[in-house]
């Protein structure tokens, strides 16, 4: 039986990390799939996600070192798009036809790159709203929010 691979967004990166609302449906997707594909720039966000929340007194240090070494553990399984002038000139269509953050161009990119360009209802794992209505929009079946 072929290998079950989705891309997973960094907002499905997160609540595995550290508990959310959508931490259940991650756990979920992520037992779902054997492999999970990221965008190059997953790490930096998920990181600068769990900081933020330690600043804003959401997440205490003793719970922050325990997500960052699950994101840890989550990194070394993933397999990831790495930026490439084709990652780059895709997020810049991407923006063009959606109303997105450059950030989740870069992940919509990225994950069209690692289909080919043939979303044809490939998982996409994410629970941002307006990421999600662009990817579906592109053929991905989105799984999450």
């Amino acid at each position: 039986m072929p290998a079950r691979t989705a891309f997973f967004d960094t907002s499905a990166i997160v609540p595995l990390c550290v508990g959310q609302p959508a931490s259940q449906k991650a756990r979920q997707a992520y037992r779902g799939f054997s492999r999970q594909v990221v965008a190059w720039t997953t790490l930096i966000e998920a990181t600068g996600a769990l900081y933020r929340a330690v600043s804003l007194g959401g997440l205490g240090q003793s719970n922050a070192r325990r997500a960052l070494d699950r994101l840890a553990q989550l990194e070394k399984r993933w397999t990831e798009i790495v930026a490439s002038d084709r990652v780059r000139d895709i997020a810049l269509d991407v923006l063009r036809m959606h109303r997105l953050r450059a950030g989740d161009a870069i992940q919509l990119a990225s994950a069209l790159v690692w289909c080919k360009e043939k979303a044809r209802r490939r998982s996409f794992v994410c629970f941002d709203d307006k990421l999600g209505a662009a990817a579906q929009s592109l053929g991905f079946e989105v799984l999450g929010g």
